[in-house]
């Protein structure tokens, strides 16, 4: 096809020919680019693909490998547990048995004690006036025992007196005491007053002293001071009388 294209445009100048080779490269590289550019997203869109797919793989893996992980562990616990379990009613039926054996065990003396008694009681005459000795003895011992406990009520009781009459004594005591040391500070304190109106007394009596003393060193200068007027007054009238004689007699 190219050769008949070539072959149809021979007659055209060497310009058209060349524009037209040019455009068929230009053609030819447009459509390589077209389908690089294809192939690039083709293998971008298998590469996520892939990517996505192993991302799942992973996470279900992981899911898987979790979840056997908590299989795993809930089995361990389960044994753990039912280990326990057993071990705990084995040593709870262990503890039966040991607290039924001790019953029995307690059971079986008791009984035997009781029927030894019983034989001691029923052949031994001397064992049971012992028997009877002893109890007589406790019944007289706690019958001391109540008499000491009453008499040691009694003397409880009367120290409490006592100590109720020896805290009465000590209150009125220190009350009187008390009262003493309120009546001495009301002397003290009386004595004080006594003293204190005493000095105020002597004081006004002093301020009265300096105030007459006073008194009388202004009247002794008020009195030399009307003294120099009277004597100046009395100058004057001399002189007076003097000038009515002299100017009588010219």
């Amino acid at each position: 096809a190219l050769t008949r294209q070539l072959y149809k445009h021979q007659g055209g100048s060497n310009t058209g020919t060349s524009n037209w080779i040019a455009n068929q490269n230009a053609r030819r590289e447009q459509e390589a680019d077209r389908i690089f550019r294809e192939r690039q997203l083709a293998q971008g869109r298998i590469e996520t693909e892939m990517q996505e797919f192993e991302m799942k793989a992973t996470n279900k893996r992981n899911t898987r490998e979790q979840a056997r992980v908590e299989r795993d562990r809930a089995m361990e616990e389960a044994i753990i547990r039912a280990q326990s379990e057993k071990k705990s009613a084995a040593e709870a039926r262990s503890q039966e048995e040991r607290l039924a054996t001790e019953l029995e065990r307690i059971k079986l003396d008791k009984i035997r004690d009781e029927k030894m008694r019983q034989q001691i009681r029923e052949t031994s005459y001397e064992l049971r006036e012992l028997e009877s000795k002893l109890r007589a003895g406790y019944v007289q011992k706690e019958r001391t025992a109540q008499m000491a406990e009453k008499e040691a009520l009694k003397f409880d009781s009367c120290l409490e007196d006592a100590e109720i009459a020896r805290r009465m004594r000590t209150e009125t005591d220190k009350a009187e005491q008390d009262r003493r040391q309120r009546e001495i500070i009301r002397q003290q304190e009386m004595i004080r007053y006594k003293q204190e109106l005493e000095r105020q007394l002597e004081e006004q009596e002093l301020n009265k002293q300096k105030a007459y003393e006073e008194f009388l060193r202004e009247k002794l200068v008020i009195d030399e001071i009307v003294r120099k007027i009277y004597e100046e007054d009395q100058k004057y009238v001399v002189l007076e009388i003097d000038l009515v004689f002299f100017s009588k007699l010219y």
